[in-house]
């Protein structure tokens, strides 16, 4: 009798979980088939998450309009025939932007190479973002593509970037080719210096590859960088690439390299005079990095050449970063 209570127990529990579940399913095929019934709605609903997908789109890029969406997909149709040239200059320029500021790689190679078939151009300043980009992709064809077609155009970027010198040697040396990078940056470094523009690409080219040179521990690159820098102070007696080289070896850990920035700095007069020009700047943004020594070391080598405006300069800095860590004997020392 026992038995037959807990069996007939389990049966209606079995019975209401049926039927419960058979409810539920009559209910969602209702949903179903009413939602199939009304197409309007649906197109409507389909639509409107179209737009709130697109909207959502356009405000984590932030730069893409409906203008230029409407371009992209212009350009990818097949309407077009893989052709630009019915694209006005506003438009392509705000396509080619676009697409180097989302770094949407495929679009924007295939806009380049475009470009380069029909000899259209964007202009200047959407140019050298485009050179930018592609020196980031490591992309040297593309931009000795773009230098051919600016030089039969006789464009005036051509002139202020040396034959895009700076940007071809940036691709080349982020593709691993050191030698070659810093004698195509070498070649074309005294028409660089002729303008702001060019002159400001240059050093920054050649800071990256010293900054990079030294972060890797190369020491047959920095040989050659040596050179280069030497090079450049005989041709042009231009201090700059030689300061970027000493700043960098002088905060190395490494024996090795602050030995290079000491025989740098006795032998370069002008060196001295811009180091001890630039005393506060370097002493702080060697605090910033956390590196005290290379502050102690520069205070030593002004005290050598008996700089002691720039020494005094260091010193105050020195003093107040103690004094704000309540490092009272450091303080006193």
């Amino acid at each position: 009798q026992r038995k037959s209570t807990q069996m007939d127990a389990i049966d209606c529990l079995t019975n209401e979980l049926v039927s419960r579940n058979s409810k539920k399913w009559d209910e969602l095929r209702d949903s179903f088939t009413m939602k199939s019934n009304t197409p309007d709605l649906n197109a409507s609903s389909y639509s409107e998450n179209n737009e709130l997908e697109s909207i959502s789109f356009g405000q984590n890029v932030n730069i893409l309009s409906k203008g230029v969406v409407t371009d992209l997909q212009a350009i990818r149709s097949p309407q077009l025939g893989l052709d630009i040239r019915s694209l006005s200059q506003a438009q392509l320029d705000n396509l080619l932007l676009s697409t180097v500021e989302i770094k949407n790689k495929p679009d924007f190679l295939y806009l380049i190479r475009q470009c380069v078939r029909h000899q259209q151009l964007p202009s200047n300043e959407v140019l050298v973002s485009c050179l930018k980009y592609l020196m980031q992709l490591c992309r040297l064809q593309q931009i000795e593509s773009l230098a051919d077609l600016c030089k039969l155009r006789a464009h005036p970027l051509i002139k202020v970037y040396a034959n895009f010198a700076p940007f071809k040697a940036m691709a080349l040396w982020r593709s691993g080719s050191a030698d070659v990078a810093l004698m195509t940056l070498h070649r074309g470094y005294s028409d660089c210096i002729e303008t702001d523009e060019g002159r400001r690409m240059a050093r920054n080219v050649f800071r990256t590859i010293v900054e990079e040179t030294l972060a890797q521990k190369s020491e047959a690159v920095l040989v050659s960088l040596m050179q280069v820098a030497r090079s450049i102070y005989i041709e042009q007696k231009d201090i700059f690439v030689i300061a970027c080289v000493w700043k960098q070896c002088f905060a190395s850990e490494w024996f090795c390299d602050q030995k290079s920035a000491t025989d740098l700095y006795e032998h370069y007069t002008e060196l001295q005079q811009l180091v001890a020009k630039r005393s506060s700047s370097l002493s702080s943004s060697f605090i910033r990095a956390n590196n005290i020594d290379a502050v102690h070391r520069l205070i030593e080598a002004f005290l050598q050449k008996d700089q002691r405006d720039a020494c005094a300069n260091c010193l105050s800095i020195l003093f107040n970063h103690q004094y704000l860590r309540g490092d009272l004997r450091a303080c006193a020392e």
